[in-house]
C-alpha cells in the first residue's frame, strides 16, 4: 500500500488542548437521560482486588473508549494532553477514580460539566488515584475529559525494572506492562477493562536534525504536518479491544518500513515497522531479518490457533535501555534489536496475552507460558529447531532440585517482584510441555484453540485454564497442575511411554476347549526422562467367561482381582529396552464361539497405546443339553395350554411358536386310535403357525375345534450355537362342545292311548314328543351353525 503522508484524518473529530472543554460540552453522555435508580448514589471502588497490585485499577464503571491527544515538547520533555474517556456505569456513581501517576491535572469535565477532583498518592503501595466527583452523579454511559500536563514520569517496578514513560536521547517510549500506562494518560489500569483507542501524537517534525515519527497501536489513519508550528500529528486508531498494559507510544528518529501481509485466512493487513535510525548496522540487520519473518510466523500461528486478532502488524525497535521486549498490541516493542526468537514470542502474545489477557497479575504464566512454549514449537516447525520435548527437558534438567527458583509457584505467587521471574517463563514453558506429553498433542493444541476462540476480547484465569484442559482432555488433571503450577519444589518430568499387547494365538483360527493362550504386555519408555510408577490394567470381563487364569502362575508384578489384572510396570530408564510380562489363559471345557477379548489400558497420563485389544474366536459348540418340548393342559375350548421346553443348559432363553394341525392331517397312532401320532408322522407342510401365538401359553378358542396343537421351542445361549427348534408331539384334537337339550314340561297323570308311554299330546291333541324332537333338532342345528360361523370368523 502507498505510504501515508499528509492525509487528513476524517473519521472523527479530534480533541485539541484549547477546544477540549467546548467539545466535551457538545457530547453529553447518555447517562444524563437514564432514570436514576431508587437507591442513593455510591462511590466507585478504588481496587479490582488484584493479588499483586491491589491499588491499581478501579470498579463501578466499564471503559468503552479512550480518546487521547498528546502534544510532546522535545526540548523540555513535557507533554500537554487531553484524554476523553467514554464509560458506562451500572450503578449511580457519586464519584469514581482513575489511575494517573505524576503529571498535573488542569481540569476535569464529566458529561461536559466541570467536576471536582483530588489526588491520592502512595508510592510504597503503588497507589496513584485521580478521584473525580461529578457535579451530578452518573449512571449509564458518560464521558470524562481530563486535561493534564507536565513531564511524564518513569515508573519503577518492584523488581527494579523501568516502565512507563521512559525518555530517550531522541524522544521517549512509553511501555505499559504491568502498570506503566498511568504515567502518560489517566485510565482504568486493570487487565479486566478493555476498550478501543484513538491516539493522536503531535511531535516536532524533526528531532536532532532528523525526521521524527510517533508510533502507537492499531492503524495509522492520519499524518498531518503543521509547517508553521514545525510539528506533525500522527493519528493511530485501535478498533479492537485492548487493555491499558498493552498500550504503546514511541517518539524518535526512525527508519520507517511499510508493506502488506497476507494471512492464511485470506485477509491482507498493513504492516508498519519503525527501527531507530541511530542503531548500529548489525542491530538494524538483525531487526530487518526478523521483520522479514512476520508474514511467515503469523501464517503459522493463524493456521494453528485461529485468525490473527489484529488489523495491522509491525515492530518498533528503539534504543531505550529497559532491557526487555513487550507484546504491545499489534506492534510489538523491542529494545535495541529484534531477534527472531523474541519476535516469535511477541507475535504469539497477540493471541495469548493480548486478545486473551490474564484475570489477575499472578496469572501471568497464561501469557508468558504459551509465548515461550509456542515459540519453541514454531522454531522447530519453521526453522528446524529442536523439538519441544528436547527444548523443555533440557531446561528442566538444567535447574537442580535445590535451586531456589522452584520455590516460587507458577500460579498464585504473592510478591510483585516475582512477576517476570523464572516461574513465569521457563517453568511455565516446562509445565506446558509436560501437559502436552501427558495428554497428547491433539488435545493440547485444541486447548489453546478453544482458549483463544472462547475468550478473544476478554480475560481468563488459571482456574479457567485448568477447567478447559480437563474438559478437552477428559482427564483428571488436579494432581498434574498441583505439581506444576502450585507446588514449590521441582516436579518430576512426566512419563512418556507406549504400551502394546501381543498374543501367542492366531486371531483368524478358532481355539478349542482346553487350548492355552499366552499374552504379553510391553511397556517402552519413549520419553527423555525415566519411566517410573507406571501401571497397566487388563480387562478380563470378556476372557474369564470362556477361559481361566491360574493366579499361582502369574509372574511378579501381575495381580488379579475379579475381572481385573494389574501390572505394576518396572522402572525403565531413558534409552533402555522395554519392560515385558506374560501370562497364560486356558480355554474352559464349557467355552463356545467366544471370542476371547482381552483389553489393556495404561493408567495415568503420558501413555499411548499401540495394540491394546486382541480378540480370538473359539470353535462353535452347540447348546448341550437340549430339552424335549411338551405341551401340558387340556385341548378344549376355553382351556390354557402350557409349553414346557424341557431341560436345557443353564442360562438358555426361549422363544415359542404355536401351530395348528388339522384333524384330517393326523394319522392314527400305532398304539391306539386317539388320533395322536409320533412327530415324525406329521408332515411339516401341515403345520399352520398361529399368528401372535409366541408365548409359553396358549388359550384354546372356539375356532380351534377340529385341530390339534404343536409348539416349537427355540433355545438361545450367548456364545453357543442354537440347535433346530424342539417341536412337541401334537395334542388331541379339539372337539366341539356337546349341546344340552332344553328342559320340557313335567309329565301329567292324564291317561293316554300310548301303551309304552311314549306319545304325549298337547291341548290340541298333537303329539308333544314330535314337537320336542323338532325343537331339539332346530336348536342343535342353530348351535352348530353359530359355532361354525364363530370358528370361521376366528380362523
Amino acid at each position: 500500500m502507498p505510504p501515508i503522508s499528509s492525509a487528513v484524518r476524517s473519521s472523527r473529530p479530534r480533541l485539541s488542548r484549547c477546544a477540549a472543554g467546548v467539545l466535551a460540552l457538545s457530547i453529553v453522555g447518555a447517562g444524563a437521560f437514564v432514570a436514576a435508580p431508587a437507591h442513593a448514589a455510591e462511590p466507585g471502588g478504588q481496587t479490582t482486588g488484584d493479588s499483586l497490585f491491589p491499588n491499581v485499577g478501579n470498579t463501578g464503571y466499564d471503559v468503552q473508549h479512550y480518546d487521547i491527544a498528546v502534544d510532546y515538547d522535545h526540548d523540555t520533555g513535557s507533554i500537554d494532553a487531553t484524554t476523553e474517556i467514554t464509560a458506562t456505569a451500572s450503578v449511580e456513581l457519586s464519584s469514581f477514580s482513575l489511575d494517573l501517576e505524576g503529571l498535573t491535572v488542569d481540569s476535569v469535565l464529566v458529561n461536559g460539566a466541570p467536576a471536582g477532583f483530588t489526588r491520592i498518592i502512595d508510592a510504597d503501595t503503588t497507589t496513584y488515584k485521580l478521584v473525580i466527583t461529578p457535579a451530578t452523579p452518573v449512571t449509564g454511559e458518560f464521558t470524562t475529559t481530563v486535561e493534564y500536563s507536565g513531564v511524564p514520569t518513569e515508573h519503577i517496578d518492584p523488581d527494579g525494572s523501568s516502565e512507563g514513560w521512559v525518555a530517550t536521547p531522541d524522544g521517549a517510549t512509553a511501555v505499559s506492562e504491568p502498570v506503566g500506562a498511568m504515567t502518560w494518560f489517566p485510565n482504568n489500569n486493570t487487565p479486566l477493562d478493555k476498550a478501543t483507542f484513538d491516539i493522536d501524537l503531535t511531535i516536532p517534525t524533526t528531532i536532532g536534525g532528523g525526521t521524527a515519527a510517533a508510533v502507537s497501536n492499531g492503524e495509522l489513519v492520519g499524518r498531518v504536518d503543521d509547517a508553521v508550528a514545525g510539528t506533525t500529528t500522527w493519528s493511530w486508531e485501535q478498533t479492537e479491544q485492548m487493555t491499558t498494559y498493552l498500550s504503546l507510544v514511541s517518539i524518535g528518529r526512525y527508519d520507517i518500513y511499510e508493506s502488506t501481509v497476507t494471512l492464511p485466512s485470506g485477509r491482507t493487513i498493513p504492516e508498519w515497522s519503525f527501527i531507530d535510525s541511530d542503531l548500529s548496522t548489525q542491530r538494524k540487520t538483525t531487526s530487518l531479518a526478523s521483520r522479514d519473518q512476520i508474514e511467515t510466523v503469523l501464517g503459522y500461528l493463524e493456521t494453528a490457533y485461529g485468525p490473527y486478532p489484529g488489523n495491522s502488524t509491525g515492530i518498533v525497535v528503539d534504543n531505550v535501555g529497559v532491557g526487555y521486549a513487550l507484546e504491545t498490541q499489534d506492534r510489538s516493542f523491542f529494545d535495541r534489536s529484534a531477534s527472531r526468537g523474541t519476535l516469535i514470542h511477541e507475535l504469539v502474545h497477540q493471541w495469548f496475552g493480548d486478545a486473551v489477557t490474564l484475570s489477575d497479575w499472578s496469572d501471568i504464566w497464561l501469557n508468558e507460558g504459551p509465548a515461550e512454549h509456542i515459540t519453541s514449537a514454531a522454531t522447530a516447525a519453521l526453522y528446524g529447531g529442536d523439538d519441544t520435548e528436547a527444548v523443555w527437558y533440557s531446561e528442566w534438567e538444567g535447574v537442580p532440585d535445590t535451586d531456589s527458583a522452584w520455590t516460587v509457584p507458577v500460579a498464585g505467587f504473592d510478591d510483585p517482584a516475582d512477576l517476570f521471574g523464572f516461574q513465569s517463563y521457563s517453568r511455565s514453558g516446562m509445565a506446558l510441555e509436560a501437559l502436552r506429553l501427558s495428554i497428547g498433542d491433539e488435545a493440547f493444541q485444541e486447548i489453546f484453540r478453544e482458549w483463544y476462540e472462547r475468550l478473544n476480547g476478554s480475560d481468563g484465569s488459571t482456574a479457567d485454564f485448568i477447567a478447559l484442559a480437563e474438559e478437552i482432555s477428559g482427564a483428571d488433571l488436579d494432581a498434574f497442575f498441583q505439581d506444576w503450577l502450585f507446588d514449590t519444589n521441582k516436579p518430576a518430568w512426566p512419563n512418556v511411554w507406549g504400551l502394546d499387547l501381543a498374543s501367542s494365538a492366531p486371531t483368524d483360527a478358532p481355539l478349542s476347549r482346553g487350548d492355552t493362550v499366552d499374552y504379553t504386555l510391553t511397556a517402552a519408555n519413549t520419553g527423555l526422562g525415566g519411566l517410573t510408577g507406571a501401571t497397566v490394567v487388563a480387562d478380563l470381563s470378556e476372557v474369564l467367561p470362556w477361559a481361566s487364569i491360574d493366579p499361582a502362575s502369574l509372574p511378579a508384578g501381575l495381580a488379579i482381582d475379579g475381572d481385573t489384572l494389574t501390572w505394576a510396570v518396572p522402572d525403565v530408564a531413558a534409552g533402555d529396552g522395554p519392560a515385558t510380562v506374560s501370562f497364560t489363559v486356558t480355554v474352559s471345557d464349557e467355552a463356545s464361539t467366544g471370542p476371547l477379548t482381552l483389553s489393556v489400558a495404561p493408567e495415568g497420563l503420558g501413555a499411548t497405546c499401540g495394540t491394546c485389544e486382541i480378540s480370538t474366536p473359539i470353535e462353535a459348540y452347540a447348546i448341550d443339553p437340549v430339552g424335549v418340548a411338551t405341551i401340558g393342559g387340556t385341548p378344549a375350548v376355553g382351556e390354557t395350554l402350557t409349553a414346557d421346553p424341557g431341560e436345557w443348559a443353564e442360562g438358555t432363553t426361549f422363544a415359542f411358536q404355536w401351530f395348528r394341525v388339522a384333524e384330517e392331517d393326523l394319522a392314527a397312532s400305532p398304539e391306539d386310535d386317539t388320533a395322536r401320532l409320533a412327530i415324525a408322522a406329521v408332515d411339516e407342510a401341515d403345520l399352520v403357525a398361529i399368528d401372535g401365538a409366541t408365548g409359553a401359553t396358549y388359550e384354546v378358542r372356539s375356532g380351534d375345534v377340529g385341530y390339534a396343537f404343536v409348539v416349537a421351542v427355540t433355545g438361545t445361549l450367548p456364545g453357543y450355537v442354537s440347535p433346530a427348534p424342539s417341536v412337541s408331539e401334537p395334542t388331541a384334537v379339539v372337539l366341539a362342545p356337546q349341546a344340552v337339550p332344553s328342559p320340557t314340561d313335567p309329565p301329567t297323570d292324564t291317561p293316554t292311548d300310548d301303551p309304552d308311554g311314549l306319545a304325549v299330546t298337547g291341548t290340541d291333541g298333537a303329539p308333544l314328543l314330535t314337537a320336542a324332537l323338532l325343537l331339539f333338532v332346530v336348536g342343535a342345528a342353530s348351535t352348530i351353525w353359530a359355532v361354525r360361523r364363530r370358528r370361521d370368523a376366528e380362523v
